[in-house]
């Protein structure tokens, strides 16, 4: 508990920073003097918090990244840009969740962090923390890069000089995508090499830079480089600079996929990683074993955490009839990515682009004609439930609420309702928000502990980058490299699914074997269902290539949330449970990269836009 709280003190610190653009932009005067910031041990700490508090300002599962713009789910507000982005109504001038400048901000502080640092007296700052911080913050600048090449591609490369991106006239021109990559990468390989800095942090450093965080975003930004969109993607041939340089690699280049799978391996070589498991009875337990990834404090899953204190994601999910503001819902498309029981995967794809009829694996089980008697495996009461939710993988019970059922997900006995999301219903559509619109709520990561009214606030760690990534990295880089006989990738992917009560992936589909085709999609489908909401699919789908094609665009769907019911007799009327249009979504070739921004682009004669923007 002592070291949560401490932990807690640098979070509230952090944000404290965060209130203002900046730390070097705090006044009065005086205390942007180098002298005066790196006068003790404790200014010089307070300005690498000040570098840390940017990581705050760009919480990935309040973004785009997560409700908006992709597949995955849907987000009852109609303000902050959410819908707007994904019906495709933005442009370089006004693009929705920019982060260009605020990177930039925070590249250029960590760089004057590391070249201030030694103003600190050696009687004040001992020297293996002063090179310590110094890893730390060389750490986070790299960290800064690597987000902001997975948003917008090649960057300008500024390396160890100082350079305010806010100044007029700014003549600089992007470097390379492979320039990038291999600054970046060797920044975080070297950072893991130095013997100052902890392979893990812990204590009040629990969860600041560390050897583990340094090669897990190398390994990830390897994997992203490997990939077929920055890995000889012939659409960005034109995107040169002025003098003539093509910024993307236009042949395609095997070897990046050994990169990338001997980076997930540093990683895993560590040895200080593990996947979460609860073990009951001498056996893994896969819905709390599953669960407890959100729910439980420093595991030794999370590899880069984001502590969240004011239980935000528990207020969005939780429903308004019980205090909440019942906002994410996963959408259908998502509801279908998940396993039956018996370890495959339902729906094979869709008879024609509406989406509205699936292909439905015979073998699967998988049945969403009529109604049959089940008892949830959470809820754990009989009801009468339709179909389409009987004897799915645990990784469904625990990640999305469907309509009949209620709300088990508090530990609180009077939040034990059913939530009617039918439209008279005692949760349904209501004329402002605070309902679920796609007929589902995301209950992932709703803590037990929550309590909506009156409020009562959980700290819990959610994922940046676990280690359930790296292995799943690990696999799709082996089966690009074509070593399907990779015992270890069996082991690493059938751990990923004993975790959650599946079997193994060859026992499931023993004609995968030696198919690397089968064996990647079968791998693109775990790896969407392991890592569901956690920001990672809006970014996969686009380096996969297939967001214009096959996930992100044209129709999507929940429930009939317009049908009406009895309110408050809890029976949900049978026509609710059909496919129903939620909303036509817009991707072209231009959104696999954000615009960069066009006032940067203005004061800047050498910087080029991305594609089609």
């Amino acid at each position: 508990m002592k070291m949560v709280k401490r932990f807690f003190l640098l979070v509230v610190t952090a944000m404290l920073l965060a209130s203002c653009d900046s730390f070097l932009d705090t006044t009065p005067d005086d205390l942007r003097r180098p002298e005066q910031m790196f006068a003790t041990q404790s200014s010089t700490e307070n300005v690498l918090l000040g570098v840390y508090s940017f990581i705050r300002s760009d919480i990935p599962w309040d973004n785009v990244s997560s409700a908006v713009g992709g597949s995955n789910s849907d987000l009852d507000y109609v303000w902050a840009n959410r819908h707007t982005f994904n019906l495709g109504v933005w442009d370089a001038s006004a693009a929705q969740y920019d982060k260009w400048v605020m990177y930039y901000k925070a590249i250029r502080e960590a760089t004057y962090f590391m070249q201030n640092l030694d103003k600190c007296p050696p009687s004040e700052l001992p020297t293996d923390l002063r090179e310590q911080w110094r890893a730390e913050a060389r750490c986070l600048r790299a960290y800064f890069y690597a987000n902001l090449m997975r948003m917008y591609g090649p960057v300008i490369l500024l390396k160890d000089e100082l350079v305010d991106f806010t100044q007029e006239d700014l003549s600089r021109p992007r470097s390379t995508w492979d320039e990038c990559v291999d600054w970046v990468c060797n920044e975080f390989w070297e950072v893991s090499q130095n013997e100052y800095l902890p392979t893990l942090q812990n204590a009040q450093n629990y969860a600041r830079m560390c050897k583990g965080i340094a090669l897990a975003y190398r390994a990830r930004l390897y994997l992203q480089s490997a990939s077929a969109q920055f890995n000889g993607n012939a659409m960005y041939a034109e995107v040169c600079n002025p003098d003539g340089t093509c910024l993307f690699p236009l042949k395609k280049d095997p070897a990046k996929w050994t990169k990338a799978r001997e980076a997930a391996k540093d990683v895993i070589k560590l040895g200080v990683y593990h996947l979460v498991k609860v073990m009951e009875d001498g056996k893994i337990e896969p819905y709390k074993s599953y669960k407890s990834i959100y729910t439980t404090l420093q595991n030794e899953e999370m590899i880069m955490p984001y502590l969240e204190t004011d239980a935000h994601m528990d207020k969005h999910a939780t429903p308004n009839l019980i205090g909440g503001w019942g906002g994410f819902g996963p959408t259908q498309e998502m509801v279908d990515m998940y396993a039956m029981n018996n370890g495959r995967y339902p729906i094979k794809g869709y008879k024609n682009s509406s989406r509205v009829q699936p292909v439905v694996d015979p073998a699967s089980g998988y049945n969403e004609d009529g109604f049959s008697t089940f008892t949830h495996p959470l809820e754990k009461i009989e009801r009468r439930t339709f179909n389409m939710y009987i004897n799915r993988e645990p990784r469904f019970y625990v990640s999305v609420f469907y309509g009949g059922l209620t709300w088990f997900v508090t530990n609180r006995s009077s939040d034990r309702k059913i939530i009617e999301m039918f439209a008279n219903g005692n949760n349904g559509l209501s004329s402002t928000h605070n309902y679920y619109t796609t007929g589902y709520a995301l209950i992932k990561f709703v803590s037990p502990d929550y309590v909506a009214t009156p409020a009562h606030n959980v700290k819990r760690e959610m994922p940046y980058l676990r280690y359930a990534e790296i292995l799943l990295n690990y696999i799709e880089a082996t089966i690009e490299c074509g070593e399907l006989n990779d015992p270890d990738m069996y082991t690493y992917w059938n751990e990923i699914r004993e975790r959650v009560g599946l079997n193994g992936i060859l026992e499931v589909y023993p004609e995968a074997k030696g198919d690397a085709s089968q064996l990647l999609n079968l791998l693109r489908k775990e790896r969407r269902v392991e890592l569901a909401f956690e920001c990672q699919s809006f970014f996969d789908t686009r380096r996969w290539m297939i967001a214009e094609k096959e996930t992100e665009a044209g129709d999507f769907h929940g429930m009939n949330i317009a049908v009406q019911g009895k309110n408050n007799s809890g029976v949900f009327p049978d026509n609710y449970f059909e496919r129903t249009l939620l909303e036509k979504r817009v991707f072209t070739s231009s959104f696999y990269l954000f615009p960069i921004p066009q006032s940067a682009i203005n004061r800047n004669h050498e910087l080029v836009q991305n594609y089609n923007w």
